[in-house]
């Protein structure tokens, strides 16, 4: 099963000068780039916070404490990186030349802010295991997907959109979140018709019978364990 967060390098990341408005916006990762660095940062943490907890468990002594120490500074100055991120839009693109650009320029800020909320969703539920119902979970949770269905309502590039769709949806509690989950992944999966869309998709919904079944606090990598599912984002 893999667990990886799969996300550009910086060689893939796009810095565009002196060139048309619309030109100007990544079309695959919208207006994101400066997000990047800090995504990368939180991906890291999944394989830092398993190493410090193996080490709690086997030997606790100074270097624990000290490890645990560098854990909860980089995750406190990434939670205050997330809060602070905004897309920044060029001054170019302050007005555009249609309304198709417009429509599109729409769509990828939305892509921006699904991939910050659901960067929030991860810190507070994956790292650092704040319960499925908490609101630090459910707030940025429902803002991701909101975001993602905008993305849907302008008919932008939704090329990346998956893996925002899928750590917001994993989390969803409400009928209400869970219907926008659903409408984003048949979007996507009428758009790109991959099949990791559908084994996300099929992953969220196991997750939401769990839960409505008793078993809260399911995670989605426990699931696609059990039930034999590759959850791939890229």
């Amino acid at each position: 099963m893999s667990g990886t967060i799969l996300a550009p390098t910086t060689t893939d990341l796009l810095h565009h000068r002196d060139i048309p408005a619309m030109s100007a916006v990544d079309t695959l990762f919208g207006l994101s780039a400066d997000l990047w660095p800090i995504l990368h940062r939180l991906a890291s943490l999944v394989d830092i916070k398993h190493s410090l907890e193996r080490a709690e468990m086997d030997s606790p002594n100074e270097k624990t404490t000290a490890m645990r120490s560098d854990f909860n500074s980089n995750t406190a100055n990434i939670e205050l990186l997330l809060h602070q991120w905004t897309p920044k839009t060029p001054t170019s693109m302050a007005a555009v030349d249609s309304p198709a650009d417009d429509s599109r320029l729409q769509s990828i800020l939305n892509n921006a802010e699904a991939y910050k909320q659901a960067c929030l969703v991860f810190l507070y539920r994956d790292i650092l295991s704040h319960s499925r119902s908490s609101p630090k979970v459910q707030g940025p949770a429902k803002q991701a997907l909101q975001a993602c269905l905008r993305v849907v309502i302008f008919s932008g590039p939704m090329a990346t959109l998956l893996w925002p769709a899928f750590i917001a949806g994993a989390e969803a509690i409400e009928d209400a979140d869970r219907s926008v989950a659903r409408t984003v992944f048949k979007n996507l999966e009428n758009r790109q018709g991959m099949s990791n869309i559908v084994t996300g998709w099929e992953v969220c919904e196991e997750i939401w019978r769990r839960q409505d079944t008793g078993d809260l606090e399911i995670g989605w990598r426990e699931v696609a364990q059990q039930t034999g599912r590759e959850v791939l984002f890229g």
